[in-house]
């Protein structure tokens, strides 16, 4: 297989990390890639760890931005006739890019998705560990945009399909001028890979769990700050608007109906969080008001509230 392939990094206040992805990235069999540390601006030793690697392309934004905004700039430098998404507290398996290209290429992909096994620190697998059942998926499956958004509900215990890490054809993205949205920092892989499908990219999943997502301990109960899910459903505002307008080839009754739900669930998902920062900051009586007034929002935060203490005890 004679592809190049650029690896994008994008890191924020990940100095401890970046050894360690980027040595998985240059560890990848079947191909010699491009790799590109796109740093958002960090503010711990991140410039100076980076002298350490002089054969990765080293991109300082001089703001912070966040991690769309740090991606974007890696994708107009990236040179790779397929660009691949890496997280900087994350690794692949040495095979990983090259399974995905042989999928991409039998499917006549523009974008693949990467099953994953979530990881500790250590690389030990937790919650299960592989995400997506391998023989349930079908790498030859073009996905529709109802089989993206039926995946992407953001209901608890929900596996939402904008996990996957994703590799894109260069040349789709020069053509289309497709590009991460910068006013999100979160679920900014859904949105990239919702619009390409919806204006036609075709798009797969590898069903090989072959990247390794570091999950925090915790991260079940953590908190999301409140104005990245309002940029969130602002987001999703515009792209229902927009597939769901009169006369587009992407209207149906069943992406509406999908559209209508996930916002709701955004919506409850805003309230649970805006509970928990104001219990954080100890504003009691202001958290018992909205969780008196929105009963799904309630249920979501006595199970984030069930799942720390479970945490804090001992053996949990």
């Amino acid at each position: 297989m004679n592809l190049q392939t650029t690896i994008m990094i994008a890191a924020y206040n990940a100095a401890r990390f970046l050894p360690k992805s980027i040595a998985s990235a240059r560890a990848q069999t079947g191909l010699t890639p491009e790799i590109i540390v796109a740093d958002d601006a960090s503010k711990d030793e991140t410039p100076q760890i980076m002298r350490e690697f002089p054969d990765v392309r080293y991109i300082q934004m001089s703001q912070n931005g966040g991690p769309s905004v740090a991606r974007n700039a890696a994708i107009e430098a990236a040179t790779g006739d397929w660009i691949a998404v890496l997280d900087a507290d994350d690794d692949m398996v040495p095979g990983r890019l090259s399974t995905m290209l042989g999928h991409a290429l039998a499917a006549d992909a523009d974008i693949v998705l990467g099953n994953f096994t979530r990881v500790d620190i250590h690389g030990v697998p937790v919650n299960g560990g592989v995400f997506l059942p391998p023989s349930e998926i079908d790498p030859l499956h073009h996905l529709t945009l109802e089989d993206y958004l039926a995946g992407n509900q953001m209901t608890a215990g929900e596996k939402c399909l904008g996990y996957l890490k994703p590799i894109f054809r260069r040349e789709y993205l020069m053509e289309t001028g497709l590009r991460y949205d910068p006013a999100l920092r979160n679920s900014e892989d859904y949105h990239i890979i919702a619009a390409a499908i919806a204006e036609g990219a075709k798009v797969i999943i590898s069903p090989e769990p072959d990247y390794l997502y570091q999950q925090a301990e915790g991260s079940l109960s953590a908190t999301v700050p409140p104005k990245y899910i309002e940029a969130l459903l602002a987001a999703d505002a515009e792209f229902a608007a927009k597939v769901l307008a009169p006369g587009a080839d992407t209207r149906t009754e069943r992406l509406a109906q999908l559209i209508e739900i996930r916002r709701i669930h955004l919506e409850t998902l805003m309230a649970a969080e805006v509970v928990m920062t104001q219990l954080k900051n100890r504003k009691i009586m202001a958290a018992g008001k909205l969780c008196a007034s929105n009963a799904r929002a309630r249920k979501l935060v006595m199970t984030k509230l069930s799942e720390a203490v479970r945490k804090r005890l001992p053996g949990g």
